[in-house]
């Protein structure tokens, strides 16, 4: 499995590492983001691979890297990345 932070506010004083942080954008049908999940990985492909486990629960994940998109996962398997 893999590790999700819980949804706080960073610190001034310890803000949290670009490179470690990417977010997981659930959207479903009509484009509406329904959710938001914050993920914690070391690389970018171990945040691919935790993006694509979330694929499941709604129709497509969308995974950024602060306001870099890099890939949207659809259920019928199709990937498309922006990188």
């Amino acid at each position: 499995m893999f590790d999700v932070m819980p949804n706080t506010a960073t610190s001034v004083v310890h803000p949290l590492a670009a490179t470690e942080t990417y977010r997981a954008f659930l959207v479903a049908r009509g484009g509406r983001i329904v959710d938001m999940v914050p993920l914690r990985a070391d690389t970018e492909e171990e945040a691919r691979r935790q993006a694509l486990e979330l694929v499941g629960e709604e129709d497509v994940v969308e995974l950024w890297a602060g306001l870099h998109a890099l890939a949207r996962f659809e259920r019928d398997g199709t990937t498309h990345s922006r990188t």
